[in-house]
Order: C-alpha cells, then sequence, then structure tokens
C-alpha cells in the first residue's frame, strides 16, 4: 500500500510544511534494501539443495518480522538516549533465526544454516539487484543539483559494491559504518555524513532515505534530518515517518 500525503498534522503533513519553509540541499541514501537488494533466486536455489524447500517470499516474510523485532528492541534505546555503536549483528540475528524457522529446519541443524546463510549475505557482492527505475532517478537529482551521498551499516567494500553496479557515480559521498567505526542509528554516522557537504548546511536541509525504522527512521531524527522509510514489503504500516515503496515516490518530498 502506498501512503499518500495528506493535509494535517500527521507526520507527512508535518514534512511537506517543513519543506515549504526549508530547501533540500542533500538526499542520503541506505544501500542494502534501498538501492540495492540480494539475489534472493540464488538463495532459494542455496536452501533447496540443502533439502530445504523455500520461496523468496519466506525471505521476505523474515525480513518483516525481524524489521518489527528489532523495532520493539532499538527503539527504547534510541528513546532513552542509549545508543549501541553496532546494531546489524542484532538484525541479522532475528532475521536468519526467523528465516530457519519458517522453512522448518530443524532445531540443532539451525545454527549451522544461519552461519551459511549469514555467509551468503556476507558476501557484498550477492547484493547485486537494482531496481530499473533506481539509476534514472538518481540522475534526475543529481542534475537537479543536490548533493547525494549513502550512509550505510556494511562491511567495509559498500563503495566499490557500487563502482561494480555503475552507480557510484552518482554519489558524492559513501559512508561505510566498518570504515568509520560506528552504525546507524548513532547519530555519529549521520554527522560524518553531512560534514562532507562541502558548503555548511543544517541537518533539516537533508533527507535520509532507508527501509528500517529504528534504525534509519530513529537516527535521521536524532541527527536533525527528515527521515523517509521506503517500505517494499509493507513491514511498518502504522510507521510515523512518510513512507514510499518506490524511490520515485520521494519526488513529493523534495
Amino acid at each position: 500500500m502506498v501512503v499518500r500525503p495528506r493535509s494535517g498534522d500527521g507526520p507527512v503533513g508535518r514534512l511537506r510544511k517543513l519543506t515549504m519553509s526549508i530547501a533540500i540541499r542533500a538526499v542520503f541514501f541506505d544501500s542494502g534494501n534501498t538501492l540495492v537488494y540480494p539475489r534472493f533466486e540464488e538463495l532459494v536455489e542455496d536452501l533447496a539443495q540443502q533439502g530445504y524447500p523455500a520461496r523468496v517470499e519466506d525471505f521476505f516474510a523474515a525480513e518483516r518480522v525481524a524489521k518489527q523485532r528489532l523495532d520493539e528492541w532499538l527503539w527504547p534505546q534510541i528513546r532513552r538516549g542509549q545508543l549501541p555503536r553496532t546494531i546489524d549483528l542484532r538484525y541479522w540475528t532475528e532475521y536468519l533465526s526467523a528465516l530457519v524457522a519458517r522453512v522448518r529446519v530443524p532445531e540443532p541443524e539451525r545454527p549451522a544454516m544461519m552461519h551459511r546463510l549469514g555467509d551468503r549475505f556476507g558476501d557484498i557482492t550477492l547484493w547485486s539487484c537494482v531496481f530499473p527505475d533506481t539509476p534514472p532517478f538518481l540522475e534526475k537529482l543529481r542534475t537537479r543539483g543536490y548533493w547525494l551521498g549513502v550512509i550505510s551499516n556494511s562491511v567495509g567494500t559498500m563503495e566499490q559494491q557500487l563502482e561494480r553496479l555503475d552507480l557510484a557515480r552518482y554519489f558524492q559521498t559513501v559512508i561505510d559504518s566498518a570504515l568509520v567505526g560506528v552504525e546507524k542509528p548513532h547519530p555519529e554516522i549521520f554527522r560524518i555524513a553531512l560534514g562532507c557537504v562541502p558548503e555548511a548546511i543544517a541537518p533539516s536541509q537533508a533527507i535520509f532515505v532507508g527501509d528500517t525504522n529504528a534504525t534509519d527512521m530513529g537516527g535521521a531524527q536524532l541527527a536533525g534530518m527528515r527521515g523517509v522509510l521506503i517500505d517494499r514489503l509493507g513491514a511498518y504500516p502504522h510507521a510515523e515517518s512518510p513512507r514510499i515503496t518506490s524511490l520515485p515516490e520521494l519526488e513529493r518530498y523534495l
């Protein structure tokens, strides 16, 4: 379901009012599940070879579960100001646990299967699917003069993967958590990204687009940036942040 802009005092309405008074000058993106996606068909085949029939929808269902569980764990910490510097391990543990349970891996075999799948997801080259509307939309933003950047909780090689996919040319900066030593939602990683903009801008002049509510939207909020949640899977039907289901829908918030 696509959430349409509406008037009033809700989050979408508030963001539109802010946008009218403060011009956006920079747009930052998460990478995984925002710009690039895994080759799920290969993972399905791998599970089948191990004797566990699976569908792509099983991966999507596990993602929805993991995102909800991460919200339940992380939002209370964000509200208390107790921010972990790393959170990705927590998310992937929840995700892989939900996935192996869904495809009915026997309990004794689950740790080994989670480790196997974790290694596959940790291979940055697996993340090579790009939606067809992504490059032309990024080109459109670049030609309009926005400063474009990436802020990613990754393994230290996200910039190289974006280069392989011919996406790096759209971005003036790529911030990879493994290289800067801090992960979203900690505001420090957002401030590092803002500090890369040659002409100083206020955080409120930047939008951050990501696919996880607590990690991406919570982090952007803490850093004073505007957050827009890309929710292709419908994991966050009640999210307070503005929600889109494709990158070109971001146009209405610029």
